[in-house]
């Protein structure tokens, strides 16, 4: 990844924490029909900030935005699922 300015890099891992994301969530649901919070997300990812007074703080800001774009949403006390159209959208390709 050379030559990349430190805001292009930045996008690229973006892009794929939040596909990580939305893997980890489909295969939650192919699994175990069921949503994964942030702690369990972050554990997956290798994120979890263990001694933080915010060990989540990475993924929680990341599921806010998917959140935003349509992509997941909250269904009951902090577990987050794929919104049914992203769910079609993965089984499809």
């Amino acid at each position: 990844m050379e030559g990349l300015r430190p805001k292009q890099l930045a996008q690229k891992g973006m892009s794929y924490i939040e596909k990580a994301i939305l893997d980890l969530l489909f295969e939650a649901e192919m699994d175990k029909r069921q949503g994964l919070g942030p702690t369990e997300i972050s554990r997956r990812l290798g994120t979890y900030l263990s001694g933080d007074s915010y060990p989540n703080a990475i993924v929680y800001g990341f599921l806010e935005k998917l959140k935003g774009e349509g992509l997941i949403e909250k269904v009951k006390r902090g577990h987050w699922m794929l919104t049914e159209k992203e769910r079609r959208k993965r089984r499809e390709d």
